[in-house]
């Protein structure tokens, strides 16, 4: 008759070990938060939520939206914003601003026609026939 063999396992520490004498060394309450862990990172969703109130579109043309959002959200929000505020597939691009004093009052038919310091000031563009958000930083 022939002993059941163990599975096993060689670590970076040089050594083989079985999986079981692996299971049995790991201390209770690490098996609690691996389990835990493991849990959240598959229940968590993957992407932010934008809270209703977290962009607000303030004028819109047939090609142009102007868009607010609260200063410091994630470029999630920003995305998922822009997304609702255009038409799939069409040409739109929303500017997005994170300072309402900033933006101008009335969206122009064009991008070429936005105040050259409404755009200096802008935080980004989401360009929506391509589906491209382009983030814009202050050169100095």
């Amino acid at each position: 008759m022939q002993a059941a063999t163990q599975p096993s396992t060689q670590c970076d520490c040089g050594f083989t070990h079985s999986l079981d004498s692996r299971k049995q060394a790991m201390h209770p309450s690490l098996k609690s938060l691996a389990l835990a862990t493991s849990t959240l990172a598959m229940t968590a969703p993957a992407v932010t939520q934008a809270a209703p109130n977290d962009c607000t579109v303030k004028s819109r043309s047939s090609a142009v939206v102007l868009m607010h959002c609260k200063a410091n959200v994630a470029e999630t929000v920003w995305v998922e914003a822009a997304k609702a505020a255009c038409e799939p597939g069409k040409a739109c691009n929303v500017w997005i601003w994170d300072d309402a004093s900033k933006m101008p009052q009335v969206a122009p038919k064009t991008d070429a026609e936005l105040p050259k310091s409404a755009t200096g000031a802008a935080v980004a563009v989401w360009i929506n026939d391509t589906a491209n958000l382009m983030t814009l930083k202050k050169v100095r």
